[in-house]
């Protein structure tokens, strides 16, 4: 969880100095991911999100999105397979980092 932490953090601060800038393909994920009020990202809302762009887009959609996006977002899926861990303080404000991101980036 402190890795997931980690790195929504750094992915935030390369976005609050302009060294990452979201792209199209980012944009249309993350939009998605940005309608719910919950302080977390829920595991089925990713797995929708990833699903539905796959059947409208194609895979050059997930091709084309920024590789640590991606790979943050299918790891905040998976640090919720088990509901006792994803429970813990740590790993709440680890999701809480990654809502953060989801939510400025957007």
């Amino acid at each position: 969880m402190r890795d997931l932490q980690a790195r929504a953090e750094d992915l935030s601060a390369d976005l609050a100095s302009g060294q990452w800038k979201p792209n199209r393909f980012d944009r249309r994920a993350l939009l998605q991911l940005t309608g719910a009020e919950d302080p977390v990202i829920d595991r089925e809302a990713i797995l929708t999100m990833f699903d539905e762009l796959y059947k409208e887009h194609g895979p050059r959609q997930l091709n084309k999105m920024t590789s640590q996006l991606t790979t943050l977002l299918m790891n905040t899926a998976a640090a919720q397979d088990l509901p006792s861990i994803a429970a813990l303080p740590e790993a709440q404000e680890a999701l809480g980092a990654v809502r953060s991101l989801v939510q400025s980036a957007a």
